[in-house]
């Protein structure tokens, strides 16, 4: 229990995209609680990005996903798995072991569904939905072919989907792919927790979100555009997707039949963008550090700030400072135990991205 909290407003220099920091003083036999919060100045607020993969490729093909576990590491990243226009009947040992080694970098991974624009027999998908959850350690699904009209019948059969997923596992995040702009109620009913709102290897210049979308979270959108042939006009395309509220964004110069089936010639480039601008959204506005409920006299430490990779480091005294966890977090949002809490008197915390 925190027993005494006092807050200082300071300036503070050299920690690029820095939070608060958190002393923890044991004195008289009771904790006294200090609070440290580090401001960098006034700025706008900046969206921050993550990438929405549809790897679309074999696990055969390895270079492809350790290519994606090495950004899991820089970037939030979901990768979109799909053994066989679905999860197949039975579990393939191959993708145990790139989902997992995906999930171990910290990438998340959710299972690929169609739906046919609701004309799929429900029960058709979510045997689907039990294979995935059965075969794999996995984040949730991704649901192909969704309809955007206002159909009842159409509502209710992704509301059903949707409550049947959650009843699996409520932390199960579900994708839903209209592929272009949609009802609010998609959204909010719930019928998804996200949306791709753009699917096309044309027309992403003159693309108009609706305006209800501005008034949501951006990590509930996504864009993806395929058979964009440079990385200039991929640079473009990531920084529209980042004005336009998509909170995870995806540009390859794959094409054809399959333009998901092998990662995009410039993905360093693109990694390296979204990375850059996860830091900038964090230097606007930096993350707040707090204290959760201690766990068995333990320091839990709460992060919140934007999407993107953490540095969370600890001091005894302002001046000596050591890593104790690093953290890509897609929300930006997460709490760290700290098991060498009991081992200084004071215990200074601080992030930056």
């Amino acid at each position: 229990m925190n027993r005494g909290l006092s807050v200082l407003n300071l300036a503070a220099t050299g920690l690029t995209g820095s939070a608060e920091l958190f002393f923890r003083l044991s004195h008289w036999g009771r904790f006294i609680h200090v609070l440290f919060v580090f401001l960098l100045g006034e700025s706008s607020r900046a969206c921050a990005l993550g990438l929405l993969i549809p790897a679309y490729f074999d696990p055969s093909q390895a270079a492809n996903w350790e290519t994606l576990n090495q950004a899991a590491d820089r970037v939030p990243l979901i990768a979109i798995m799909n053994p066989n226009n679905g999860p197949t009947s039975s579990v393939k040992p191959d993708y145990i072991r790139v989902v997992n080694a995906l999930r171990s970098s910290r990438g998340r991974v959710i299972g690929y569904i169609y739906s046919s624009y609701a004309a799929r027999p429900l029960a058709q998908v979510k045997t689907d939905v039990d294979r995935y959850d059965g075969f794999y350690t996995i984040d949730g699904f991704f649901i192909d072919e969704v309809t955007n009209d206002s159909d009842a019948a159409h509502l209710a059969y992704y509301s059903d989907l949707y409550e049947y997923i959650k009843s699996k596992s409520g932390a199960y995040l579900v994708v839903g792919n209209p592929g272009i702009n949609t009802l609010s109620n998609y959204l909010t009913r719930p019928t998804f927790d996200a949306l791709v709102t753009f699917e096309n290897n044309t027309g992403y210049p003159a693309y108009r979100p609706d305006a209800w979308t501005q008034k949501q979270p951006a990590t509930a959108f996504s864009h993806l555009c395929y058979d964009v042939t440079n990385a200039v006009t991929m640079t473009n395309y990531v920084q529209l997707a980042v004005k336009r509220n998509a909170g995870y964004v995806y540009v390859t110069d794959d094409r054809g039949n399959n333009p998901w089936d092998t990662l995009a010639s410039y993905w360093n480039a693109e990694v390296n963008l979204v990375e850059s601008i996860n830091r900038q959204a964090a230097t606007n506005q930096p993350a707040v550090l707090s204290i959760a409920p201690e766990i068995q006299g333990l320091m839990q430490v709460q992060v919140s700030g934007s999407p993107g990779r953490y540095l969370l480091e600890a001091s005894p005294n302002l001046t000596n400072w050591g890593t104790i966890a690093t953290n890509v977090s897609s929300t930006g949002k997460f709490n760290f135990l700290d098991t060498q809490t009991n081992k200084y008197p004071i215990r200074v915390y601080r992030t930056a991205q």
